[in-house]
């Protein structure tokens, strides 16, 4: 999976998400970086960016096997909708993911404000 977010397997109802990939890693690196610090840090940040990222493929995978049986979604298209590139695409916009990180961490870290 070089480069890419995911790959879903369908026989085996399986999400497979490579933690290597460099959006997950920017901004797990991003977050840390604000984080530094606080002792502990990085194994909370990367838990907590991991869970937001795999929320949104879950919630991506579970949305598309909901539309099979229709009309109008062929096998293809479900298989089309699971591929790796559409996978990354659907983690691409990261304005939410971010905004629930930032909440999460400021929840389980202590908030920002005043620190520089």
């Amino acid at each position: 999976m070089e480069d890419r977010a995911a790959k879903f397997l369908p026989q085996q109802n399986q999400l497979l998400i490579n933690g290597d990939f460099r959006v997950y890693v920017d901004m797990t690196s991003r977050w840390c970086e604000r984080y530094s610090h606080v002792p502990g840090a990085l194994a909370v940040v990367r838990d907590v960016v991991r869970e937001w990222f795999e929320q949104q493929l879950v919630e991506t995978v579970l949305g598309t096997q909901a539309l099979r049986g229709s009309q109008h979604w062929t096998i293809e298209d479900l298989q089309a909708a699971w591929s790796e590139v559409a996978l990354t695409a659907a983690v691409m916009p990261r304005y939410h993911i971010d905004y629930n990180v930032k909440r999460t961490l400021g929840a389980k870290l202590g908030t920002l404000k005043g620190v520089a």
